[in-house]
């Protein structure tokens, strides 16, 4: 439940987000902060993305939380903005095993999980409150493993 717009990370495409006025379609989150600068006090703050990334490779505190920091560049792919006051965006990394693995690769492949797992969560979520879901909007993805 970000504030940003979700945007498809392998195409671009921004497939949530905030509604235009007549409901039908999308609008742009930054355009509409950007439309004045002057600070908002009454911003939703019911916004926040929650992960976890879980390996079977052996890796200390340290480690973990290199992995779990490399995870927000999975939000920064498809989520804008990212990280803002409204949000509650965390990430965690777990270890519960033995296997030695690199860091990075972990990580860098953690990040790509959790970009997929956010369109997975939108393109799989149904209409509520009164929003439509992605689906109703017309976006359709291809969700099967790869």
């Amino acid at each position: 439940n970000a504030l940003g717009d979700i945007y498809d990370w392998k195409t671009g495409n921004q497939i949530a987000g905030l509604l235009s006025e007549d409901k039908a379609g999308l609008s742009s989150t930054m355009e509409a902060m950007s439309a004045s600068i002057e600070a908002v006090d009454n911003k939703f703050t019911g916004n926040t993305t929650i992960a976890v990334i879980i390996t079977n490779a052996d890796f200390n505190k340290s480690q973990l939380c290199k992995i779990a920091g490399m995870g927000h560049d999975g939000y920064a792919r498809s989520i804008n903005p990212v990280h803002t006051s409204a949000d509650g965006d965390s990430i965690y990394a777990v270890s519960v095993g033995d296997v030695s693995a690199d860091q990075d690769l972990v990580g860098s492949l953690g990040a790509e999980v959790l970009s997929e797992a956010i369109i997975r969560a939108v393109t799989s979520a149904d209409s509520a409150y009164g929003l439509p879901s992605a689906t109703e909007l017309g976006f359709v993805r291809d969700v099967s493993l790869r």
